[in-house]
This record gives structure tokens, C-alpha cells and sequence, in this order.
């Protein structure tokens, strides 16, 4: 089987090695022509795949895939991305979209805990056990980071949408008073510029959704300070990042699911 990893990064760098062990691989970069490459039975995409006018990103250079790309591969060639995207979603061929698939999500949980830790003890000018901690939203990432810190002993707490105010759990309406530092999950407004002006503690927000729901104007008005940590697995733990999502794609293939 001959397939092709776009080594956008250092992390699917690694996709492209640990594959390369099984497989035959193609590593496909910013010198690649696309236009001059063989059939492949699988085409590996970064996580964000490629953006609405067929660019992708690899390493600092903006690079356009063509459509006749997609064309010469066949419908039979089976395309890999992370995240689901209009580009690929409207070729005929078949998708797998691995950012989606459970073991993935919860490893990555883990890696983006551990990368969130590292951001936390980097930004604070006290010890970890000095401060309150509040994490807004309770997905997948917000209940790995709840359980990392909490087995560590720190004083945090969970402010979620809905929920019965009992322990560590907050419902938002009760958010009155926030922590030293508050780490952002959630993937719908629950910090509004409102709540912003409310507050008397000017905390340091470590923002880790994908979607921008914080308003940074009014963050810097109130003089609070607003990290985006994003793509923390691809930062701070590339090589199990990438094997994360090198054996999901090696059990699809193998596999033929």
C-alpha cells in the first residue's frame, strides 16, 4: 500500500515516520508538485485538512493543493484529515476524519492536560498550590485537565452551563467571583464581556477552545491577560501526538473501516 503524509509540521512529521514503518510512504511538503505525483490508496492531511479555497499550511509557507490533485487520485484513494472541512467534504472520495474518533479525542484530552499545566506553571508568578483555578466548560479536554489538577491538589474548581452547585461544580450564574487563573474550554459564550467588567480579581485567562469567544478588546480594557494555547499536543508533546494519530491511521487501513 502506498500512501502520502502532507508533513505540515513536526508533529505529522511523526505521522510520517511511524507509518513509514509498515507502509510506503510519501512525505509531502512545501517543495512538493502536486501536479507530478503518483496514485496513492491514501492521502494523510494535517489536522485542519486544507481551508475553504484549498490552501494548507506547511511549516511557514501557505500552499495551494489543486483540485486536479484530488482528481488524479481516484475515487478510491481514502483521505485523511483531522477536522472536518468544506474542501474535502465535497470530493467523491472517501474521508476519515481522525481528530473525531474517540481514542483520539481522549488521548489528545491527555496531551493538551499536560500541555495546559506546562502554560499554567509558565504564567503565574506564585506556586501552583497559591492559586484558584477555574475551568470553564467540562468536554473532554476540561475533564482531563479537572482530574490532572486535581490529583495534584490544586484548588480548582469546574464552571459549566448547567449544573447543581455542590463541590468543585459551578453553574455559570453563580460565577460571581473568579479564580486566579481561568482555563477556557468551552465551545459557546460563557465569558462575556459583561461578566468581564464584573469581576474584581483581573485574572489570566488560558484559552484553549478552538472557536475565538473571548473578546480580547474588552479583556485588555479590564487589564486581563488572555493566553491562546492552542494546538497544545502539537507544541508540547509532538512525537506522541503524532503516534496518537499514526495508529489510528495504521488501524483504519489495516483494518478497511
Amino acid at each position: 500500500m502506498k500512501i502520502a503524509v502532507i508533513c505540515s509540521d513536526e508533529r505529522m512529521i511523526q505521522v510520517y515516520d511511524n507509518l513509514s514503518r509498515d507502509f510506503a510512504v510519501d512525505r509531502l511538503d512545501e517543495h512538493t508538485d502536486f501536479l507530478n505525483l503518483p496514485q496513492y490508496q491514501a492521502v494523510v492531511f494535517p489536522v485542519r485538512g486544507v481551508d475553504e479555497f484549498g490552501y494548507v499550511k506547511i511549516q511557514k509557507e501557505t500552499i495551494h493543493i489543486p483540485h486536479a490533485f484530488y482528481e488524479m487520485q481516484g475515487k478510491d484513494c481514502v483521505l485523511f484529515s483531522g477536522m472536518r472541512n468544506k474542501v474535502l467534504d465535497a470530493l467523491p472520495q472517501r474521508k476519515i476524519y481522525y481528530m473525531l474518533e474517540e481514542s483520539v479525542i481522549h488521548e489528545n484530552a491527555v496531551l493538551t492536560a499536560e500541555g495546559v499545566l506546562n502554560e499554567l506553571i509558565s504564567c503565574i508568578c506564585k506556586s501552583i498550590y497559591d492559586i484558584q483555578v477555574d475551568i470553564v466548560g467540562y468536554g473532554h479536554c476540561g475533564q482531563v485537565i479537572y482530574e490532572l489538577l486535581k490529583n495534584l491538589h490544586v484548588n480548582v474548581r469546574i464552571i459549566r452551563r448547567s449544573c447543581q452547585k455542590e463541590g468543585d461544580f459551578l453553574p455559570v450564574r453563580d460565577w460571581d467571583s473568579c479564580g486566579d487563573v481561568i482555563i477556557h474550554t468551552a465551545t459557546g459564550v460563557m465569558i462575556d464581556p459583561q461578566r468581564m467588567h464584573s469581576w474584581k480579581r483581573k485574572p489570566i485567562i488560558i484559552d484553549i477552545s478552538t472557536p475565538d469567544l473571548i473578546d480580547l478588546h474588552t479583556a485588555h480594557e479590564e487589564g486581563i491577560t488572555v493566553i491562546k494555547a492552542h494546538n497544545l499536543p502539537g507544541r508540547f508533546a509532538c512525537i506522541s501526538a503524532g503516534n496518537i494519530i499514526a495508529e489510528c491511521i495504521r488501524g483504519k487501513l489495516n483494518n478497511g473501516k
